[in-house]
């Protein structure tokens, strides 16, 4: 079986970026998810998945629409990238066992809804990489990690770093 790699993709402040809110007007097209994302942000994340061939896991708040909405969401609009799942919601009880629940702060609760996506999917991923506009990322995570200005979403230096970690060169 050929490993993947994956992307933990954010989408406010990552691909729905306050630059282009503001850049909206009446004309700006609109579907049953909201206005469509930032296409300088989308064309940075096709160059990220055309580069690395990395799959999507969405670890944004907008998994509670459920996966298969999301998946649906993302063929309407055409998106690039495969979707492959969501990072599980919140803190679960087998987290909470297998942790030291001293060290468990909400500040990283996505870093532990990643790591939790991993320990059940691991073995299949080569490489990973997650890119948020917040800083919740546990500090083994930090190496992945792509930080982007919800200002202004995935910028080309943001691509560049995230294709460097996926295609496992020292960022």
């Amino acid at each position: 079986m050929r490993k993947r790699k994956i992307l933990f993709l954010d989408i406010d402040g990552v691909l729905n970026t306050k630059w282009w809110y503001t850049q909206m007007d009446r004309n700006t097209p609109k579907d049953q998810y909201g206005y469509a994302f930032d296409p300088r942000a989308v064309a940075n994340l096709k160059r990220i998945v055309d580069e690395t061939e990395a799959e999507i896991v969405i670890s944004s708040s907008w998994k509670s629409f459920g996966f298969s909405e999301l998946e649906e969401m993302w063929n309407e609009r055409g998106l690039p990238g495969k979707l492959i799942g969501i990072t599980p919601n919140s803190v679960s009880d087998e987290m909470l066992l297998d942790s030291d629940i001293d060290n468990i702060e909400l500040f990283h609760i996505r870093g532990e809804e990643i790591k939790e996506w991993l320990t059940k999917h691991g073995k299949q991923v080569s490489h990973y990489a997650i890119i948020d506009d917040m800083d919740n990322m546990l500090p083994e995570q930090q190496s992945h990690f792509v930080h982007t200005n919800p200002e202004v979403g995935i910028t080309e230096d943001d691509a560049e770093a995230v294709i460097a970690v996926l295609n496992g060169v020292v960022k």
